[in-house]
């Protein structure tokens, strides 16, 4: 991540990950729905199009927003400090960390005094 951004929010990111404890990392493939022309939310003509253009689906990107969603709510639940990072997950996809899974997101988890994603400089 440093290495992605060297004095960017990447950066800032990465110092996050360092206090965490942990790092869980929830992911999904580009893989259309199969609606075939009846969506078109992607911008294409069918799922087809969308698929040969490497574009993702509209309905991974809820699915995979829908279980972010219940895994940081659990997290909080139990009192675990969390934080949702597209940048973990660039990382992630960059080192194939989830294999065919390119839409990643990373969530840091930390159990200290003080929340290390709250104040975050």
């Amino acid at each position: 991540m440093r290495e992605m951004g060297a004095g960017t929010f990447f950066e800032r990111d990465a110092g996050n990950i360092d206090a965490a404890q942990t790092l869980v990392l929830i992911g999904a493939k580009y893989e259309p729905c199969g609606l075939d022309g009846r969506c078109k939310l992607c911008g294409f003509a069918d799922c087809a199009s969308a698929k040969e253009a490497g574009a993702a689906c509209v309905f991974t990107a809820m699915d995979l927003g829908i279980a972010l969603g219940s895994a940081v709510s659990v997290a909080a639940a139990l009192r675990i400090d969390n934080r949702m990072m597209f940048t973990a997950g660039k990382a992630a996809a960059a080192l194939g960390l989830l294999g065919e899974h390119k839409m990643i997101i990373g969530i840091p988890l930390s159990v200290s005094k003080k929340n290390p994603f709250f104040d975050r400089g």
